[in-house]
């Protein structure tokens, strides 16, 4: 998985917030690592749900407002999709508006996170890799979906914004 950015994804609006690495924080860790030069490291800002959202709603305004993102923060072809928690779910309709901009993905890593359920992902996802990053906390069933899937499976001693930069920079040096 050679990116030119690594895009990683705020939690989605309206879910519980995820007790993954803090992403400013592994965003900083991600540009000190020397294997990462030349890599842009995106963490495009999405704003909160309006209050009559519903889910479903704020789901879809998440993944255009992501894409949006990517796009005026210069993100550079092939992208690496880096989802926490309850936002894997939507990583095929994140996955969809890159290729829609025209964007390549390189990959996918979802970190602690839920599988996207199989009728949300059609015949065309996955498009590229998909690496499930699992920590202690994560839910054995979700990372139990990956294996089943044929994803790796990485397991890591937290999810820590030092232990997830270092996989994300094993995966991307890999």
């Amino acid at each position: 998985m050679t990116p030119g950015t690594v895009a990683l994804c705020p939690p989605l609006p309206l879910a519980p917030a995820p007790d993954g690495p803090d992403l400013p924080d592994l965003a900083d860790a991600l540009l000190d690592d020397p294997r990462l030069s030349g890599v842009r490291v995106l963490l495009p800002a999405v704003p909160d749900a309006a209050p009559d959202d519903d889910r479903r709603t704020a789901n879809a305004h998440w993944v255009a407002h992501l894409a949006i993102g990517l796009a005026t923060g210069g993100a550079v072809a092939p992208v690496l999709l880096v989802l926490v928690g309850a936002a894997g779910e939507l990583a095929p309709a994140l996955g969809f508006s890159q290729k829609a901009s025209r964007r390549a993905v390189s990959g996918y890593v979802l970190v602690d996170a839920v599988v996207p359920p199989a009728e949300s992902r059609g015949g065309d996802w996955p498009d590229a890799p998909v690496v499930f990053v699992a920590s202690p906390a994560a839910d054995p069933l979700q990372a139990n979906q990956a294996r089943l899937r044929g994803w790796d499976v990485v397991e890591v001693p937290d999810a820590s914004a030092p232990a997830i930069a270092e996989t994300l920079a094993r995966i991307v040096a890999g």
